[in-house]
């Protein structure tokens, strides 16, 4: 196996891998990329750490001499690319898995291990329900839910992000069991294709930073795996197995009052008085009055705050106490110039809307003896 590559293209194509590959697994093998130098010309990378697997292929500033497959470790090839300068770096591989790389500046003898023993990745079968989206909007999709996602690994099924294919439309869905987000994209496909899939976090963080630019992915779902590819990039992950929560139950149908607020001030205003806010409830009251949002934040070990916002309002006072942070993580992932509170009295659910945007956030108020 022998192949030239540009520094820069290998080192970005290994530093999106790095992040899959573990660096102290229980198979050591899987520390390392599979490379595959191709007859075409090309060069396929892959790495996994059984759970979610990401394969790249490279076509552009690759020169294929001789075709053939080895595995390499990851971090130590891209410490060595983050070394070396700018330039062609050569990779020869003999039959013994040993690989001499020539750069600009140094030459190494790596061990590497044979490509055989790699873990086989499998591909979509035939049972597979296909959909098609642009990865630009899949993307978004994430970045307005992801956040959302719980964190507790006792919840397994809470810590992933609920893809729901149905009704014409993809559903995303993520909860911790205090606050939930939700976000929906029409798409075409047919009726019997209806399914659902629980993405592990792993494979959430990884997909939104993988995709990139804009174009169309296919996402084929099957009941214990999900692949997503985007041409050049492909991920595998396996699902997580469980039941999602009912997320239509927790919704709220009803509410007492509806008011709209600059998304970009009410997030500076939270901001400002999270300042003193305790730092294990962050715990900040809001007090929708006649014309006006009060902010206010009282903490025995810090001392208190408080800012105020002018609304559009004119219902009847509501003070409600958050976690501000749950409202910060919010805010900071919408694009959009207001949102809207949908506020009842007492503690019920309060729903963040954005108008003309099929998106909403479901936050509990908090229960402090200071509210």
């Amino acid at each position: 196996m022998k192949f030239t590559v540009i520094r820069s293209r290998f080192f970005d194509l290994l530093s999106n891998l790095q992040g899959v590959a573990p660096a102290r697994p229980a198979l050591q093998i899987v520390s390392n990329v599979l490379l595959d130098a191709r007859e075409d010309g090309t060069l396929l990378a892959t790495a996994t750490d059984l759970e979610v697997t990401v394969r790249i292929h490279l076509e552009a500033d690759v020169k294929v001499d001789e075709p053939g497959q080895t595995t390499l470790p990851a971090k130590r090839v891209a410490d060595l690319l983050r070394m070396a300068p700018e330039g062609e770096i050569q990779f020869d591989v003999n039959d013994e898995a040993m690989a001499r790389v020539v750069t600009p500046a140094a030459r190494y003898r790596l061990i590497g291990t044979d490509a055989k023993d790699y873990p086989v990745i499998p591909e979509p079968g035939e049972d597979a329900k296909t959909f098609t989206i642009d990865r630009a909007v899949f993307r978004e999709m994430l970045r307005k839910i992801a956040y959302a996602k719980g964190s507790d690994e006792t919840r397994r099924v809470l810590t992933g992000v609920l893809l729901q294919f149905a009704d014409g439309k993809l559903t995303m869905v993520a909860t911790d069991g205090r606050r939930m987000a939700l976000v929906e994209q029409e798409l075409e496909f047919a009726p019997d294709s209806a399914c659902e899939a629980i993405l592990p976090p792993k494979a959430a963080g990884e997909l939104a930073r993988l995709l990139v630019g804009e174009g169309p992915m296919k996402i084929h779902v099957q009941p214990k795996q999900i692949v997503f590819d985007s041409g050049n990039t492909r991920l595998h992950s396996k699902l997580i197995d469980g039941v999602f929560v009912r997320y239509q139950a927790i919704i709220p149908t009803t509410c007492d009052e509806r008011v709209a607020v600059n998304r970009e001030e009410l997030l500076t205003a939270l901001q400002r008085v999270s300042v003193v806010a305790n730092d294990r409830s962050h715990a900040v009251r809001l007090s929708f009055e006649d014309g006006v949002l009060t902010f206010s934040a009282n903490n025995v070990d810090a001392g208190e705050a408080s800012d105020v916002l002018p609304i559009k309002y004119s219902g009847r006072p509501l003070a409600v106490t958050y976690n501000t942070s749950f409202l910060v993580d919010c805010l900071r992932n919408l694009d959009t110039d207001e949102v809207i509170f949908e506020l009842s009295e007492g503690h019920t659910p309060t729903v963040l809307k954005c108008e003309n945007v099929p998106f909403l956030y479901i936050i509990m108020p908090l229960r402090l003896p200071t509210a």
